[in-house]
């Protein structure tokens, strides 16, 4: 009899209970379909199936690249400097030129002048004159002809500065781009998994209305759903950060779509870049600046030997209305005795600062022959790992499937277990999205360590 009254008050709540897990089963089930894990991976990454990738026809990868590259560089104030010091360098190099021309010169006076003898009265004049010079460097033992060296590889590390700076510019445009896109990535996985949170929370909702011993798995949910929203507006904070720091290098340039970073999903050989090293922007700068001291030493070194010059001057003069006439023509030499040793010490100054900078090139050369190999390696291992998490992904994908299944249907998992299968599975999908654009960032590192991004992005303008 009691057994009876039993039955007769639990079976209604147990059927209820039921009709509402069909509902949110179908619900969250529909759920899951929805964060389809092909369609997932393909938005996330265009380098775990290079064969599948899917790219707007509108806008190809590459010319995305060249728009926040050309973006920046037009932009970047310092480049803007770094340009000005190269036509700076080159207006030197005109002035030093010219000192091979002849030098024209005409002077002209007009004044009064007066003398007095004795007690005789004072004769005063007036006076007139103009007169012409033309002189020029006959011999000065190679110092111009070294100064203009000079200039010149002076103009050379002066341009390859600039280089230098757009490289740089280039790559933190890129990365800015490169970061906005991971958070966005990373924001849209945890919105996915705090949607599941969200159907788990309302569906415990009605089975805790029934059930009340069910309570603790309510809180569980709640407490994941709510770490979930942290994480997700921490993933949305960063995007919106990445988003003002490219706004600053790109201004209102509309990057749209992650297409961009499909180039940079292809790993450059390290011996093709250690080839690069040798005649990048930062090396050839270092060596033309180690020439330019070179060639200084050796003119002030020219300067120590006899200067020949030649000279004609004609003048024309009037004084107190007589006309007065004269002309000279020449040649000038002259040639320092002693000057207190400075110009010995000069000559060897720019040759210690030309050792120091072939020093300087030797350990760039170095270090960044080791860092290739570091980035190479970060950027294969990075690759690997990601297609190795879409292997992973597609079973987690299974088994969450399966977990959730036999939680709602067959109840033969707790909701701990499909707590955990949610949790192992979206982890891993930031695992997967870190892994790409640790990727893709080693890549556009590397190709900056070679001839330099801007030269790969833009050839043209190189």
């Amino acid at each position: 009899m009691k057994l009876s009254k039993f039955w007769i008050r639990a079976v209604p709540a147990l059927v209820m209970v039921g009709c509402s897990n069909v509902v949110w089963a179908a619900r969250c089930s529909e759920d899951l379909a929805n964060q389809n894990l092909e369609k997932y991976l393909k938005s996330a990454s265009r380098n775990a199936a290079p064969e599948k990738v899917e790219v707007e026809p509108q806008v190809e990868p590459m010319t995305q690249l060249q728009a926040i590259s050309r973006e920046a560089a037009k932009r970047s104030a310092s480049l803007g400097a770094a340009r000005l010091l190269a036509e700076a360098a080159e207006f030197d190099l005109t002035e030093t030129k010219a000192g091979r021309w002849p030098t024209v010169s005409v002077n002209g006076t007009l004044g009064a002048i007066g003398n007095q003898i004795g007690q005789n009265d004072p004769v005063r004049q007036k006076q007139a004159s103009v007169s012409l010079n033309v002189s020029a460097n006959l011999y000065d033992g190679g110092r111009l002809r070294q100064l203009m060296a000079y200039r010149n590889e002076l103009l050379g590390a002066a341009r390859y500065g600039a280089a230098v700076t757009q490289d740089q510019v280039v790559l933190e445009a890129i990365s800015a781009a490169l970061e906005r896109s991971r958070y966005k990535l990373q924001a849209q996985v945890y919105q996915q998994y705090m949607r599941k949170m969200s159907c788990l929370v309302e569906a415990l909702e009605g089975i805790v209305a029934e059930d009340k011993g069910r309570t603790s798995e309510l809180i569980q949910v709640r407490k994941t759903q709510a770490q979930t929203e942290l994480q997700r507006d921490q993933a949305l904070a960063q995007s919106r950060q990445s988003e003002l720091k490219l706004r600053k290098l790109v201004g209102d340039l509309n990057v749209t779509g992650d297409g961009f970073t499909l180039p940079l999903s292809v790993v450059p050989e390290i011996g093709e870049i250690n080839r690069q090293i040798e005649f990048g922007s930062d090396a050839q700068q270092l060596r033309t600046q180690a020439d330019a001291a070179d060639a200084y030493a050796q003119a002030v070194a020219a300067g120590q030997r006899p200067q020949l010059n030649w000279n004609v001057g004609k003048t024309e003069a009037r004084q107190g209305g007589t006309p007065v006439s004269s002309w000279q023509a020449g040649v000038t030499l002259s040639y320092s005795l002693f000057n207190g040793f400075s110009d010995d010490a000069a000559a060897q100054a720019a040759l210690r600062r030309a050792q120091a900078t072939r020093s300087q090139l030797t350990d760039l050369l170095n270090t960044k022959y080791a860092r290739t190999a570091e980035v190479y390696d970060i950027a294969t291992s990075a690759f690997d790992r990601a297609k190795r998490y879409v292997d992973v992904l597609r079973d987690s994908e299974r088994v969450r499937n399966f977990t959730f299944q036999q939680w709602s249907q067959i109840g033969k998992r707790s909701l701990f277990d499909v707590m955990s299968a949610e949790s192992d599975h979206f982890n891993l999908r930031i695992s997967y999205v870190n892994a790409l654009y640790d990727g893709y960032q080693a890549t556009a590192q590397l190709r900056a360590m070679g001839s330099g991004l801007s030269a790969w992005v833009m050839p043209e303008q190189r």
